[in-house]
């Protein structure tokens, strides 16, 4: 029974895929995330609808694993520092989610056959069965793989979905932070404020960083 299930799957993550990929080609997206003036003219003038746009825009390129720097720029510049952050996460939060729901529930097998003999899968792995979150959160605020990827390979690790969901969406916050607010404030034309906040940024990022390399040192002591 299991065997009929698997190729069911992967036809059907190959299909979601596909029509994803197909949407972007053919809406023209790729090209708007190519010119981030054109994609802040296309989301300005959806009006309200603006917001939900950008989010189910930013979810879709997650799970492709498309750069989103264009589009999280995007998001300063059109929404300014406050909201911008907030969208961003809410859309990172989803694309990363799905991805990682993909990988467990869907198409297991061949995401398992592509990284799962990776030495960065192996310690990945092995940082989540003996470090729990602290694995987690090292990769995020110090990426081993590329944000996209990492996305569909913690869902082959032991890691429950909602503690991957909430803290992979804490953890990402301080780095993409530093892109909005600086944006937001080039959008604002406020240069000073520009330079304060990207500093205030990097350097809760840094901290962030040092805080994740002590507790892990601790834990592994402890155990």
């Amino acid at each position: 029974m299991s065997q009929k299930k698997n190729p069911i799957k992967l036809i059907i993550i190959v299909c979601i895929l596909a029509a994803a990929v197909f949407g972007l080609v053919k809406s023209g997206a790729l090209e708007y995330l190519k010119d981030r003036e054109k994609l802040e003219t296309l989301i300005k003038s959806l009006g309200m609808w603006g917001p939900v746009a950008y989010i189910g825009l930013y979810a879709v390129v997650t799970t492709t694993c498309i750069s989103v720097l264009p589009l999280t720029l995007a998001g300063g510049l059109i929404f300014g520092a406050v909201m911008g952050i907030v969208y961003t996460a809410i859309g990172a939060c989803l694309g990363l989610s799905l991805a990682f729901l993909i990988a467990r529930y869907i198409a297991r097998k061949p995401i398992e056959e592509k990284f799962g003999k990776t030495e960065a899968f192996k310690k990945i792995n092995e940082g989540v069965k003996n470090d729990g979150w602290f694995i987690l959160a090292t990769t995020r605020l110090l990426p081993v793989f590329p944000f996209g990827i990492q996305n569909y390979v913690y869902g082959l690790t032991p890691i429950s979905f909602i503690q991957y969901s909430l803290l992979s969406t804490i953890f990402i916050l301080p780095g993409t932070s530093v892109f909005v607010l600086l944006a937001g404030a080039v959008a604002s034309g406020d240069m000073k404020t520009a330079v304060k906040m990207s500093i205030t940024a990097s350097l809760i990022f840094f901290a962030l960083t040092m805080v994740t390399k002590v507790i892990a040192k601790k834990a592994k002591k402890n155990s």
